[in-house]
């Protein structure tokens, strides 16, 4: 754009921006003046400035800008993806608001970052008022079309916003695509699944576009065809390999189905291609803690903890995990030095729950709970048993008692301080209450079914896969041998044992009866004794109780 066509092209505009308000946040004095004079250039005469992040969000809940420039470094510790992620949760920004986020970076790690925050433009340094401007008036024009709509989604009238898409998109309108990528969510959030599929089918037929394609495999994760939504996201991410949320769903529905080993697979994928996301960085370490993978676990909880630092996603939850799970690392570190320094983060951690959540009583609850689990992982009994009656102090005095949904955080703390009966009862009876959720009764089972170390259920894992391939190709002795190896190291696990007690048996049924095997058979059942029927091995057990019974005269 040449210097007399941007002049009236600006003084066109001057008229309409006169009356916005603008704010400019940037580290530089110098940056923060530079575009404030382009913007007056521009006719927006009201331009407030801050150098903060903090600053960003107190200006936003003074006045209610038009228009945010900000850049994503700052002063004070947010940088500017967190500011927008914290205004927009506080829900401090217009429907019509217009963010640009205004960055120097040049990382990759960084790039993406910003961009899955969603800015409504991002501007790399240096820019010209030319190209400013040019921005401006394309989010204008579309604000200014679109604003009825904004303003709907932001309330969640998904019923009322619905129609007006459709109308614009029949029109053929300017943001015919922009009201279909609207519309998934409508749809979704409304239950319209047959509007949704359609919607998705007919764009693809037209051409094969990423958000379609995504559309359909949320509709299909709802609908618990996980099967499906893996067919399309592996395609998806084929073909849009820069699809970020693709790896994110796929993840979600192999954890779904089970397949924890290949959610963690995809999750690293994704993490190599954007890092910077807490809630990626969060599943990663749930995952591969359930994998049993300590190393990739604490990696990941680490870098929850740091994202979440001066981020509206700051949560106790992420200092209490990385206690926890570096409890577990510990204990595999063998440089002294490097120990130590874990040791003290876990510390670090727990002083910053107390430091910046403290005055609430359940956080108080649950830092006093993973103190004493962090102390007896070190063999630390009597400060595990300090922390833990500190706990039960605590939880004496909340209203109604201890909450459900620490129940089982509490039970794993008093198995892991000896009292492991008291821990089996609490546990139990949660797992048998009707009214706990199918996520909690679950987390009690597991942990009732394996109350032993990551390392040891890793090793258990892959003794009880190779003892299964030895099982299918009928080497009954060999997997006998894994099974008994794997029970060493998790003695209570319901598959284990039962994978023991059906390759006994089938050794015997070409074999002959041998009574040491009948012996170890009944003692695998014994062990089981915690396996209730809501247990999904819990008809397996009964069935194997019942040919021991029949044909091998044993009586439970």
């Amino acid at each position: 754009m040449n210097k007399s066509l941007f002049q009236a092209k600006a003084a066109q505009n001057s008229s309409v921006y006169a009356g916005l308000q603008a704010l400019v946040a940037d580290e530089f004095e110098n940056s923060r003046v530079s575009i404030r004079q382009m913007l007056q250039g521009l006719g927006i005469q009201h331009v407030d400035q801050t150098s903060s992040g903090k600053g960003v969000v107190d200006a936003c809940r003074a006045r209610k800008y038009d228009i945010v420039l900000c850049d994503f470094r700052l002063t004070g510790g947010k940088n500017g993806q967190q500011v927008l992620e914290e205004l927009r949760t506080l829900q401090l920004l217009k429907p019509t608001n217009i963010f640009i986020i205004v960055s120097a970076e040049t990382g990759r790690d960084v790039v993406m970052g910003i961009m899955e925050s969603q800015p409504d433009e991002y501007l790399s340094k240096p820019f010209t008022q030319a190209v400013l401007a040019r921005r401006l008036e394309r989010q204008f024009v579309q604000t200014k079309a679109l604003s009825t709509m904004k303003t709907l989604i932001a309330k969640e009238k998904f019923d009322q916003l619905i129609p007006l898409c459709v109308k614009h998109i029949e029109e053929n309108g300017r943001y015919a695509t922009w009201c279909k990528r609207n519309l998934v969510d409508a749809y979704l959030n409304t239950g319209a699944s047959q509007e949704l599929e359609h919607l998705c089918k007919t764009e693809i037929k037209q051409r094969e576009v990423d958000w379609a394609f995504l559309g359909l495999a949320r509709l299909a994760i709802i609908q618990d065809q996980f099967s499906h939504a893996v067919s399309i996201l592996q395609k998806t991410i084929q073909q849009f390999p820069q699809a970020i949320s693709a790896y994110d769903l796929l993840a979600q529905a192999y954890e779904a189905m089970g397949r924890l080993e290949e959610a963690q697979e995809v999750l690293n994928d994704a993490i190599k291609i954007s890092p910077r996301i807490h809630k990626r960085q969060k599943h990663m370490a749930a995952v591969s803690l359930a994998n049993g993978d300590p190393q990739t676990a604490l990696k990941a909880s680490q870098q929850t903890v740091r994202l979440g630092i001066n981020s509206v996603h700051e949560s106790p939850d992420d200092y209490i995990q990385l206690v926890d799970i570096v409890a577990e690392s510990a204990a595999n570190i063998e440089n002294s030095t490097d120990k130590k320094r874990l040791l003290a983060e876990a510390g670090q951690a727990l002083s910053v729950v107390t430091k910046r959540f403290g005055n609430d009583d359940s956080v108080k609850l649950r830092k006093s709970l993973a103190e004493s689990r962090f102390h007896a992982s070190q063999g630390q009994m009597r400060e595990a048993q300090q922390s833990l009656q500190a706990a039960k102090q605590i939880a004496s005095e909340l209203d109604g008692g201890l909450p459900q949904d620490l129940v089982v955080e509490y039970g794993k703390t008093l198995y892991n301080a000896g009292e492991k009966e008291q821990a089996e009862t609490i546990l139990a009876s949660l797992v048998n209450d009707q009214a706990t959720s199918d996520a909690l009764k679950q987390q009690a089972s597991d942990f009732l079914d394996e109350p032993v170390s990551l390392e040891a259920k890793a090793q258990a894992k892959s003794l009880n896969k190779q003892g299964l391939n030895h099982y299918s190709d009928k080497a009954y002795q060999d997997a006998i041998h894994e099974f008994r190896t794997a029970l060493e190291l998790s003695p209570r696990h319901p598959g284990l044992n039962l994978n023991y007690v059906q390759t006994c048996l089938k050794l015997m049924e070409a074999q002959g009866s041998e009574p040491h095997m009948v012996a170890e058979c009944v003692e695998s059942i014994q062990r089981l004794r915690h396996v209730t029927p809501a247990h999904k091995q819990y008809k397996r057990l009964n069935a194997l109780k019942e040919y021991l019974t029949k044909h091998y005269k044993v009586m439970f």
